[in-house]
């Protein structure tokens, strides 16, 4: 007799194969692709922005001192805020799956180096069959972040307070150096990993009492890679947003 595997079973095993993991075949021992892949890649999304950015410039059509910085803010902004924020996400996400694995099986303990992501050493996650509520959660919190971080990073004239607001806050040079780190990294992260905890406390409850089945199982460990991957994604956008933000109006 057959036996069917269970949804525990489901966590260790690897996802089907996406687009990147066939790229990454395709590349696959042959340097040539790879330097052809890179610069293709470089050169389509430099172009794309770069001509946003005129683009963006343009239709303003103002004549500010400050009205390059103005449209660059309104390119890279959102492209850090929708675009990296969901790559990094995703990329984080399968991180963790490849981690639990690893654990679950012996091959990697918390004190060791974690290995560098990519197709090869991070294969896919296992499937996850997602609740509506779950996917509406996960809407939510992209909605409410990406409106967050386009409010708060986008103009400039909140770039420049930030800016002013770092140095008044700063008692020296190694101090203003190091309070972003703080407050756009250490801090964001301690919030959204606080949201991660406070969500799942109670399907976390229901697990140590031995009231979930092996589905649910599955799902409350995606959740919680879920949340912690998207901790992750958005503390890396905040910190990229406020350095390329002050870089921005500090330079141009």
């Amino acid at each position: 007799m057959r036996n069917s595997s269970s949804p525990d079973d489901d966590a260790l095993r690897i996802g089907p194969p996406q687009r990147i993991d066939r790229l990454w075949a395709w590349m696959e021992g042959r340097p040539f692709r790879r330097v052809a892949v890179a610069v293709t890649a470089f050169l389509v999304l430099f172009s794309a922005l770069f001509a946003s950015w005129i683009g963006v410039a343009l239709l303003r059509g103002s004549t500010d001192r400050n009205a390059a910085a103005v449209a660059l803010l309104y390119v890279l902004v959102p492209f850090i805020a929708v675009v990296l924020l969901f790559v990094i996400q995703r990329m984080a996400y399968r991180l963790l799956w490849n981690q639990d694995r690893a654990l679950a099986r012996g091959e990697w303990r918390p004190a060791d180096p974690v290995p560098s992501p990519g197709p090869r050493t991070t294969p896919p996650a296992p499937p996850v069959p997602w609740p509506w509520s779950l996917r509406a959660r996960h809407a939510l919190l992209y909605v409410l972040t990406i409106a967050g971080l386009l409010y708060g990073f986008m103009p400039y004239e909140h770039q420049v307070e930030l800016l002013r607001a770092i140095w008044r806050l700063g008692s020296g040079t190694a101090t203003r150096q190091q309070l972003p780190v703080l407050l756009f990294g250490y801090l964001p992260l301690a919030v959204f990993g606080l949201l991660a905890v406070v969500l799942t406390h109670r399907q976390r409850g229901r697990r140590e009492a031995g009231l979930l089945d092996a589905r649910e199982r599955l799902v409350l460990q995606a959740e919680i890679n879920w949340l912690c991957a998207f901790a992750m994604a958005a503390t890396m956008a905040i910190l990229l947003l406020q350095f390329v933000g002050q870089l921005i109006v500090a330079k141009l």
